[in-house]
């Protein structure tokens, strides 16, 4: 059974970093999902826990390098049992669930040889909020309450 134990900021921030320090050349992901709320609440300066862990993250990437590292932090992997949640390489199409626009409106941060691409607080709730799970209206909430949207 996955673990559901990504809650903080931080923990987002230590991936990415861990993560630019092992590329041996630049590359790119788009970071979607609840990890990408949780970057924005890193950049905002809040180490606030996201209500209702996630057992993952969503990168999405072309990099061969990037997906091997994807690969290697699956559910079940050495990754996983370190870290208490694990990778979900999502496919491109998975962007198409975002509003039209997002690419324009999103973070970029290089960290390393990782260029990471943050859509918008408000553009990664978008689906969530359009699937209406409980956990995407507390994901909401959790955006609104820590001011990474309004």
């Amino acid at each position: 059974m996955p673990r559901r134990e990504l809650s903080r900021p931080s923990q987002i921030a230590d991936w990415l970093a861990d993560w630019g320090e092992q590329l041996s050349a630049p590359a790119e992901l788009v970071l979607i999902g609840s990890g990408g709320l949780l970057w924005h609440a890193h950049v905002a300066g809040s180490n606030v826990p996201l209500p209702s862990q996630s057992m993952d993250v969503d990168p999405v990437t072309e990099s061969d390098e990037i997906a091997e590292l994807c690969y290697a932090a699956l559910i079940g992997s050495e990754f996983e049992r370190e870290h208490g949640w694990h990778v979900n390489l999502m496919p491109g199409f998975a962007l198409d669930a975002l509003p039209a626009g997002w690419e324009q409106r999103a973070s970029r941060a290089v960290i390393g040889n990782l260029h990471a691409i943050i859509p918008a607080a408000a553009d990664l709730l978008a689906p969530k909020l359009k699937r209406g799970e409980p956990r995407d209206h507390e994901h909401f909430s959790y955006a609104r309450s820590i001011g990474i949207i309004d």
